[in-house]
């Protein structure tokens, strides 16, 4: 399988924030683990954050091209309903009912997926 990657990146002002963190980060799960202090979550390993990556992107190419336009926008670049109003043309409490039908519609793809289920609980 081809390596792909997001037409946008969620984790820019984690990056931003603290690099650091993010370049230390263990490779597999045993690292992970091994390297946690005792009675604490393990970082994310690598290797989850590729499969979780690569779920993501697989739900996202079940929307469509204005829709994944929309998430990316209003969540993000943190656009309000205001300014996605004025860029699209269409009423404000359209693109917020928009907007929860896709939410709703990602929820119902990922959480069959066992690797979301154990990275939310």
């Amino acid at each position: 399988m081809a390596k792909r990657e997001f037409p946008f990146d969620p984790l820019q002002g984690l990056r931003q924030a603290d690099p650091a963190s993010l370049r230390n980060r263990p490779d597999t799960l045993i690292q992970a683990l091994q390297q946690s202090s005792p009675y604490s979550e393990p970082y994310l390993s690598k290797e989850e954050q590729i499969e979780l990556q690569e779920v993501v992107l697989d739900a996202l190419e079940q929307l469509t091209k204005w829709e994944v336009w929309l998430i990316n926008a209003l969540l993000f670049e943190r656009r309000s309903l205001r300014e996605v109003e004025r860029l699209v043309g269409i009423p404000k409490t359209t693109v917020a009912r928009k907007r929860d039908q896709i939410l709703s519609r990602l929820r119902e793809i990922l959480a069959p997926n066992r690797t979301v289920k154990e990275y939310l609980d």
